[in-house]
């Protein structure tokens, strides 16, 4: 998932018409902050923080801070429609994955009930 998700950062960016930087410039962590929390519906915080090399912490920072930056932050929003629209295919690949682990576990159970009724 790690490069399905620098590729999601790279169009994330190329849609604001930012380059990503680690400055603490208005702009760049407003963009920082709405993607990280758009993609905590998908993984954990330790694995979004490694993809901006950041400590986790930062995540539930940005986590913790998302209503207020909601209301009171000009520009946030903005971002953070952008950020979840780019996590949509996400949102497809982890249904599909939870879908395929789903779908092995019946057949295993499956298998499981013929050898029990076998015997």
């Amino acid at each position: 998932m790690n490069s399905e998700m620098k590729t999601l950062l790279a169009g994330y960016y190329l849609e604001l018409g930012l380059t990503p930087n680690r400055t603490r410039m208005k702009e760049q962590v407003q963009a920082r902050a709405a993607i990280m929390v758009a993609l905590r519906q998908y993984t954990t915080t330790t694995a979004i923080g490694k993809l901006f090399d950041m400590d986790h912490s930062s995540v539930v920072h940005h986590c913790r801070k998302h209503n207020d930056n909601l209301l009171y932050w000009k520009g946030y929003a903005k971002m953070f429609e952008i950020a979840k629209k780019h996590c949509k295919t996400l949102r497809y690949k982890s249904r599909q994955a939870k879908l395929k682990t789903v779908r092995l576990e019946i057949n295993r159970l499956k298998r499981l009930e013929k050898i029990l009724n076998e015997n």
